[in-house]
């Protein structure tokens, strides 16, 4: 699969820009701050529904407009499919699939793309957020159903917390029925998405681990799963037992949820936790280290992405990677990635790109982009 339009009307500072990608590496050069990640940024919410720079859609819209669209073709060997996504400052956003009126959680069903960022550092030694946004991330990216169960679970959350706060400030005097629903449909969705991430984790570990093995040589990298508030007994609990414990752990941390009015089990709360020689990696790894393991993080995706979904080739993109990386680990990382259907670069500096990475180039000035 691969892209060969994009369209992006008032997103961030693209008033109305058109690309018109071929197979093949496709380079977007220009100085820092002139609109060359929010290509990429575009291209990365049509296949997780999510930005990796900011949550929430205000900041991805144009100064002083209502929405923004992301329009995109893809070719699927020899079908083309239109994607469409219509961001909104209030409101719900809204999908088309060519030309029809579409779910938004439809829209992955067609887009796959792995992004390669130096945000990606944060994975790794950051809060458990950005672990968390990861794994969604992998989980939308080769399930793509899972995007509607991720929807479905934010507005019970929201729900629930309301009704936390409610119930706060009644004092206690409140009926607890309520709660026991929205209980039972937040239950039912935390142990989907909290079953998704250990099974998709569990499956790109190995390849995670050859991956680091080729950057960086030597230490051998592992992750475990860690639940907020209850012990998983076993490596890969079924998704009735992990429907239970959170349930029990509902029960055991009622009061204190009643005291702050806030819902303090669940996926929203859990952490990743990241080994390099049985080390934690957060506090532990090397900028090297660091910097290796994200990008096994990364190829591992891409790779499991390749093998798994009947689009076969993600989309490759790099933004602005090369500047972090020393000749080793460029030359490596080039080695992995350059046979994929499509590579998509930003950089400030042509120089910095590898020479093997050559194809179409553009300039992108004040969210103008400019065919050489």
């Amino acid at each position: 699969m691969w892209i060969s339009e994009l369209t992006l009307t008032r997103w961030r500072n693209h008033e109305q820009t058109q690309v018109n990608f071929q197979p093949g590496v496709t380079l977007f050069v220009g100085p820092n701050g002139q609109g060359k990640t929010n290509l990429l940024e575009a291209m990365r919410y049509l296949a997780t529904l999510g930005s990796h720079r900011v949550t929430g859609s205000a900041a991805l819209i144009g100064d002083n407009h209502p929405a923004a669209t992301i329009f995109a073709t893809l070719r699927h060997e020899a079908r083309d499919v239109s994607v469409g996504l219509t961001v909104k400052r209030q409101g719900s956003s809204e999908a088309t699939v060519s030309g029809n009126k579409a779910k938004v959680s439809e829209v992955p069903r067609w887009v796959s793309a792995v992004l390669f960022a130096p945000e990606d550092v944060s994975i790794i030694r950051g809060e458990p957020g950005f672990r968390r946004a990861f794994v969604d991330e992998l989980v939308i990216s080769t399930s793509p159903s899972m995007a509607a169960v991720y929807q479905d679970f934010e507005r019970v959350l929201k729900q629930r917390n309301s009704l936390l706060k409610s119930l706060r400030s009644s004092g206690g005097r409140a009926d607890l029925s309520t709660l026991e629903v929205w209980n039972s449909n937040f239950v039912a969705l935390a142990a989907d998405i909290a079953q998704a991430r250990m099974s998709h984790l569990s499956s790109i570990m190995p390849m995670v681990n050859d991956n680091y093995g080729h950057l960086a040589g030597g230490h051998s990298v592992s992750a475990s799963y860690l639940p907020k508030g209850y012990a998983l007994g076993e490596a890969s609990p079924s998704r009735a037992d992990i429907a239970r414990l959170i349930d029990e752990a509902l029960c055991q941390h009622r009061s204190e949820e009643l005291d702050r009015g806030l819902s303090l089990i669940g996926p929203q709360r859990d952490d990743v936790e990241l080994l390099i020689a049985g080390k934690p990696a957060r506090s532990h790894a090397s900028q090297g280290e660091t910097w290796s393991l994200a990008l096994a993080l990364r190829l591992a995706t891409a790779a499991w992405l390749r093998q798994e979904r009947p689009s076969g080739d993600p989309i490759i993109m790099l933004d602005d990677v090369f500047a972090e990386l020393d000749a080793q680990r460029r030359a490596r990382l080039v080695e992995i990635i350059r046979d994929y259907q499509q590579i998509v670069i930003t950089s400030a500096v042509e120089e910095d790109v590898p020479s093997e990475l050559t194809g179409q180039i553009f300039d992108v000035s004040q969210g103008v982009v400019s065919p050489r």
